[in-house]
């Protein structure tokens, strides 16, 4: 399949089943031969956050990477290509994820299947597919996998990339460059909606809040969130109040 032919699918994909990144998974995962469930996790370089996970099993291998440290998931974002685990009991990913794989294999994965979400060279997480029995994707099934990894990298661009106060996404050309910084914005602000115990779209609000009120750049309040030095249940109400150093879950 050709780049343009590619691109088509997608957007159909995207024209059906979007803007909800859960619906077009739910639409699309059963379509997939072989494929048991699959797992979306947004990710940066020190961070990352299950977006989606379609059953108990893709949840609990969303779950194992981020506690262990390892598997198909860190690996595929690291290397920045896909990452075929054909068989989790064979020595070769035994020896690659020691503590990963046999848990994995525990919970009902036998394979998994880690495809980049990625744009313009930049990352912005992981779509994590598996099999509940050993075996590898036929070339059909790769190809709509990463057709599918298209459309939720879109979707996800869409929710987290805004270039304005309306909201509208920002979608057009040049966006790569900010991609990450908005990942970020994105776990930062499923961090305060647990503090808070609030919607997320709230929490969006008091980042942006506390942003303008201390002028600063709301990249900037993100990553203090991620580094756990600024915590909103340590805020007065207005939002600019102290800001903790310790470094609480």
């Amino acid at each position: 399949m050709d780049d343009a032919d590619r691109r088509v699918r997608v957007q159909q994909l995207m024209a059906e089943y979007g803007p909800d990144v859960d619906g077009l998974c739910n639409a699309c995962l059963p379509g997939l031969a072989g494929i048991g469930g699959g797992g979306v996790t947004v990710m940066t370089s020190d961070m990352q956050q299950v977006r989606y996970a379609s059953d108990p099993v893709s949840a609990r291998v969303e779950q194992l990477q981020f506690l262990l440290g390892e598997g198909p998931c860190r690996d595929a974002y690291t290397g920045a290509g896909p990452v075929l685990a054909e068989d989790l009991r064979a020595p070769v990913w035994r020896q690659q994820w020691p503590a990963f794989a046999p848990a994995a294999v525990l919970a009902g994965a036998e394979a998994v299947f880690a495809l980049p979400l990625r744009v313009d060279g930049s990352r912005i997480g992981v779509l994590d597919l598996y099999r509940d029995t050993a075996g590898g994707l036929t070339e059909q099934t790769l190809t709509d996998a990463l057709i599918m990894a298209d459309a939720v990298t879109e979707l996800l661009l869409a929710e987290t990339l805004t270039d304005c106060d309306d909201g509208s996404p920002l979608l057009a050309d040049g966006r790569g460059e900010h991609l990450l910084q908005r990942a970020a914005v994105h776990q930062a602000t499923g961090m305060i909606s647990v503090q808070l115990a609030v919607p997320v779209e709230h929490a969006l609000a008091r980042l942006r809040a506390h942003a303008f009120a201390t002028g600063r750049e709301l990249d900037e309040v993100a990553a203090d969130v991620l580094a756990r030095r600024l915590r909103f249940n340590d805020l007065d109400d207005d939002g600019t109040g102290q800001v903790s150093t310790g470094e609480r879950s």
